[in-house]
């Protein structure tokens, strides 16, 4: 396997402009809550508070198709266009939050219910914030306040193609706030929804994936990319990347290019270099990418696909790349979740496991290759661990069940 990057593990390049911040969500059944890191110049994290939602999540055992990622999701936490607000899903309760970024904290300014039952990712355009429910499958829209606050649009909520069957991974606008785009992961349908100019959704256009259960919806300019977590060739992930017409329909630019690693999932776009995209695997525990010409075709980046593995090789959950486009940061399971949960049809009998999930951390170097650092969590500090099926308690690391993550 490759490994680009031009470092070695911990090592400080000379420091960018300035640090920033790391966001999680805790999507946690008592009570869901942002928790905020601060970021210095070398991509160190500091643990610097939690943040209530006022609302519910769903934990880790809600859904056993993953218990581990039980929104099976990208997108459930994101920020405004301006960085002014995050918005977050709180499934548990049916609701969606906005909280205002006050320098180290976060300031809960609007929670109202989606309409539908157990919303799992959010996007923006401008002042319109829409979510797609999973259960009920369904979207539903709303209009962003200059202070935050979010009030439904009358006649937004739509069903999706596939009904409740439709298992949505991610909701996302196109570029010039037009259409919506819908992953049906269960169905292997993508759904297209036009938007008026008040804001609303109209009937969706059914267009089937090139490959099987697709999961996130991303944009490279005006080419939709979306990664899927078996390839049309049924083993290993894959992408496609697609045109986006304006009836809806979808036209395949590169279809489900194959990578080398095992559920490909979460998809962030490099700023450094505009061609890199990268993937989290979720099964195989790593990091791959492609790259993407003027013309939406992808190819795999490196050669073989494999640019970083996470701490451990534990699961990946999501991820999110700073502002500066120097860090990617990568949320991910705890000690052998995926083999060690009694309740998964992975598991393996005897092996222990913790509670805890850490943040695998990576400096994106001048070639596009990843540098491993510190990062925060389980690794950091190792949990005692227990019988299969007995949580163990640690200090260190994130709640289990955490989802979303942002960084600025």
């Amino acid at each position: 396997m490759t490994e680009l990057g031009s470092g070695h593990p911990g090592d400080n390049p000379p420091p960018p402009r300035r640090g920033g911040f790391v966001y999680v969500m805790s999507n946690q059944e008592t009570g869901n809550s942002v928790t905020v890191f601060t970021r210095d110049v070398y991509g160190n994290l500091t643990r610097k508070g939690t943040y209530p939602t006022g609302g519910l999540g769903v934990g880790r055992s809600y859904d056993l198709e993953d218990t581990s990622d039980p929104l099976v999701s990208q997108g459930s936490l994101i920020a405004g266009e301006d960085q002014r607000f995050l918005f977050g899903v709180d499934s548990g309760s049916n609701e969606v939050s906005s909280l205002a970024i006050e320098g180290e904290r976060l300031r809960l300014v609007s929670r109202v219910a989606t309409g539908g039952v157990r919303p799992v990712s959010l996007t923006v355009h401008g002042n319109l914030l829409y979510a797609v429910n999973a259960t009920d499958g369904s979207i539903s829209g709303f209009h962003i306040g200059d202070d935050g606050s979010l009030t439904p649009v009358d006649g937004s909520r739509k069903p999706l193609i596939g009904g409740a069957a439709a298992g949505p991974s991610q909701i996302q606008f196109t570029p010039d706030g037009t259409q919506l785009i819908v992953t049906e992961r269960q169905t292997n349908i993508i759904d297209v929804f036009p938007v008026d100019a008040y804001g609303r959704a109209g009937e969706p256009v059914r267009n089937q994936s090139n490959g099987l259960a697709p999961f996130t919806a991303t944009f490279h300019g005006d080419v939709l990319m979306v990664a899927e977590i078996i390839g049309a060739p049924g083993f290993f992930g894959s992408m496609s990347t697609y045109r986006v017409n304006r009836d809806g329909t979808l036209q395949v630019i590169s279809g489900s290019v194959t990578t080398t690693e095992l559920t490909t999932c979460w998809t962030a776009n490099s700023t450094l270099d505009p061609s890199v995209i990268y993937v989290a695997n979720a099964q195989s525990g790593s990091i791959g990418g492609f790259r993407i010409d003027e013309q939406g075709a992808i190819s795999l980046f490196p050669a073989d696909g494999h640019l970083a593995v996470t701490r451990n090789s534990h699961a990946t959950q999501d991820m999110a790349i700073t502002n500066d486009g120097l860090y990617l940061y990568v949320l991910t399971a705890g000690i052998d979740e995926k083999i060690a949960d009694p309740r998964l049809p992975t598991y393996v009998e005897g092996t222990p496991y913790c509670d805890k999930m850490s943040i695998s951390a990576y400096r994106i170097e001048a070639n596009a290759g990843l540098t491993t650092l510190k990062g925060f969590g389980v690794a950091d500090d190792p949990p005692r661990v227990t019988s299969p099926g007995v949580l163990a308690p640690s200090a260190g690391g994130l709640a289990p069940g955490s989802e979303g993550i942002v960084a600025f």
